[in-house]
């Protein structure tokens, strides 16, 4: 396998721009210090930051705003969790992040975000309790790359946590 480095000079000189899913964070990192061009997150086990651009644009394409709107994330505190945590550092929203105890998002991006003090951001355990007067209730998927081995025992889980009609009666 190449060092990221190497292949971040290489990929520079061919390209204008770079956009890479990768699945180590620190790769990214790695990838934006020695490549020339502009470097774009397409995904990592962090964080997934057009994943939650193209679903912000279609919440403004059917809701027409997002500023002030309650938004409830339900399941696991992942990396598509973690980039709605950032965003609501600049956007403001009520973001709520519904998962279960030992899934929470990452700590410190939550710290960072509610210090930002631009949305209010809650992490809530109870589905019921978080998707209560939702304009937008949004989910992922259960077990993400590199969690295949875990799939059935997440599944046990995240079913409390499946959005069905029985919790959307709440939202």
């Amino acid at each position: 396998r190449e060092a990221v480095k190497d292949v971040a000079r290489v990929i520079s000189r061919y390209n204008d721009m770079i956009m890479a899913r990768l699945f180590a964070h620190s790769d990214i990192e790695e990838l934006a210090k020695y490549s020339s061009v502009p470097v774009v997150n397409g995904l990592t086990d962090y964080n997934h930051p057009c994943q939650i651009m193209a679903d912000t644009f279609t919440i403004m394409e059917h809701r027409g705003k997002l500023d002030g709107m309650k938004i409830v994330y339900v399941g696991d505190g992942n990396n598509v969790a973690n980039s709605w945590i950032n965003f609501a550092s600049r956007v403001p929203l009520h973001m709520v992040i519904c998962s279960p105890s030992n899934y929470e998002p990452d700590a410190k991006t939550l710290a960072n975000a509610n210090a930002a003090g631009i949305s209010k951001i809650e992490v809530i355990n109870d589905p019921v309790e978080a998707v209560t007067n939702a304009d937008v209730v949004y989910t992922d998927v259960w077990a993400s790359m590199g969690q295949e081995a875990e799939a059935e025992a997440r599944k046990k889980i995240f079913m409390p946590y499946q959005l069905n009609s029985k919790l959307m009666q709440h939202a």
